[in-house]
């Protein structure tokens, strides 16, 4: 509770006023995030689009792209979630949003008409998750910056090697 506080910069008190409790805080606060990651995903692959990039695996890594940069830019709220001291039931909302995940990204790759499949989409979105974890447990930001980069630049040679 004391994270959630100190990134808040409220009062235990105020938090209790406007929710239930810890979990209930825990929760929405995972939203904003995956709301924050969303959005910066969808801009990143709209840019890329708008500038002429139709390769769904130029796209891909284009939104991952804007998907870490959110993880650096709130990389201590992220930090809490990856973790894994979320409350009771916490695991089965993560693998239900894992699970959509690895379905658009299936779907994104299959409208590409690409001969792509699931299975580049759990691997690719198996490799975020990981880019992820390691972004947010970064000691600082310039590290988390380069693990960014690194994983960035590893998929960027794999949609070089689809073509």
């Amino acid at each position: 509770m004391s994270d959630i506080v100190t990134l808040a910069g409220a009062s235990v008190g105020s938090l209790y006023h406007h929710f239930a409790g810890k979990a209930e805080l825990y929760l929405a606060l995972f939203e904003k995030l995956v709301d924050e990651h969303e959005a910066m995903t969808r801009s990143a692959v709209r840019a890329s689009r708008i500038a002429g990039v139709s390769d769904p695996m130029e796209l891909f890594v284009a939104g991952a792209r804007g998907y870490l940069e959110v993880c650096i830019s709130q990389r201590e709220l992220s930090r809490m979630f990856v973790r894994g001291d979320g409350p009771p039931g916490f695991e089965v909302l993560w693998r239900r949003k894992l699970a959509d995940w690895v379905r658009m990204n299936t779907e994104f790759f299959a409208r590409s008409g690409e001969p792509l499949d699931e299975a580049v989409a759990i691997v690719m979105t198996g490799a975020m998750m990981l880019a992820v974890s390691e972004v947010s447990m970064a000691p600082d930001d310039q590290r988390a910056r380069q693990l960014a980069e690194g994983v960035l630049a590893v998929m960027s040679r794999l949609q070089a090697n689809q073509r």
